[in-house]
């Protein structure tokens, strides 16, 4: 069992808070980072460690779409549509994970990070206006699908491409983080249900970092809130883009 000690303790809780604000402002899960802190930093194994990733991620999740819930940036109308079309995608994506190649998988995931990161930024460059056509509901189906199979694929990979999802499909930027936290709660309940029956986790050595995470998605939304969200939304539509493209590229790497 691991032990944290002094300054490896304090440097575990930054970690985690720092990865919780970010997770905030993109809506994302960040499994993925927590991932490197439990593997690199914490030094569990790689099988360890991605389910331990996930026990990490879903409280603060869960708080985080609290807080989300209270300022009213939760959409549940496009959130019920992503989820309901996601749970299939869920089933399918864990039961064919195991038959893709980890290098088709990282191209096939690569792609739709790039071309999904691209449209939000030429959307916002374009100034789209928030649109409640008829067809909305199978955009967010598509969506919902989309990310549903990279969540039972590849753990919670599908927060970037939920966020993007919704901010393709009119959202503001803080609505898409907002409402991306629900998603994502629902989702990676589910996901982390198959794993109670098949994973080993390592329950201590997540503790700090979940502690960290979880005060990072409550703050960060408390503190959105006081600001301009005019001026948020101008600086994080395209930064969400932008990250979107940077893990795009990652899984290229």
């Amino acid at each position: 069992m691991i032990q944290f000690k002094g300054e490896f303790t304090t440097f575990v809780f930054l970690s985690g808070l720092l990865i919780g604000i970010f997770v905030s402002l993109i809506g994302g899960g960040g499994a993925a980072l927590y991932l490197g802190v439990l593997t690199s930093q914490v030094g569990l194994a790689t099988a360890v460690a991605v389910p331990t990733s996930l026990i990490v991620a879903l409280p603060a999740l869960f708080f985080g779409f609290l807080t989300q819930l209270k300022i009213k940036n939760v959409n549940f109308k496009i959130g019920n549509q992503m989820i309901i079309a996601a749970v299939p995608g869920i089933i399918v994506g864990t039961f064919s994970a195991q038959f893709i190649p980890q290098q088709l998988y990282n191209w096939i995931v690569g792609t739709i990070f790039l071309i999904m990161g691209a449209m939000v930024l030429i959307k916002y460059v374009h100034h789209s206006k928030q649109t409640t056509a008829g067809h909305q509901p199978w955009q967010a189906a598509f969506f919902g699908l989309l990310s549903g199979l990279m969540v039972g694929i590849g753990g919670l990979s599908g927060g970037a491409t939920t966020a993007a999802g919704l901010a393709i499909l009119g959202l503001t930027a803080v609505e898409a983080a907002g409402t991306a936290t629900y998603v994502l709660t629902v989702m990676s309940t589910i996901s982390l249900i198959g794993h109670l029956f098949t994973s080993t986790f390592a329950w201590q050595s997540g503790l700090v970092l979940m502690i960290g995470a979880i005060i990072g998605a409550i703050i960060t939304p408390l503190v959105i809130r006081h600001l301009n969200l005019d001026k948020v939304n101008r600086v994080l539509t395209p930064f969400l883009g932008l990250i979107i493209i940077y893990f795009g590229i990652k899984m290229f790497i």
